[in-house]
């Protein structure tokens, strides 16, 4: 499961060991053997490297770029 969250305190990236600052955006998801799952050991991503493993992305809306954690619909 995604959730997007703002970082309270310092949060360390899973993939490529950042700090995230207080009040930076990142996601946290379950995962196992490098899947998402709906229970699983929580890891966290920083927007960049979420948006390396797609777990992120930038839309339009309203003619301006959002980035969304949310599971992309086709």
């Amino acid at each position: 499961m995604r959730r997007g969250c703002i970082a309270m305190q310092e949060v360390i990236c899973d993939s490529c060991h950042r700090t995230i600052q207080p009040a930076e955006r990142y996601l946290a998801v379950d995962e196992e053997k490098k899947a998402e799952v709906e229970k699983g050991k929580t890891k966290h991503y920083c927007t960049d490297c979420a948006l390396k493993k797609d777990y992120a992305y930038y839309k339009e809306e309203k003619g301006e770029k959002i980035l969304t954690f949310f599971p992309k619909s086709y």
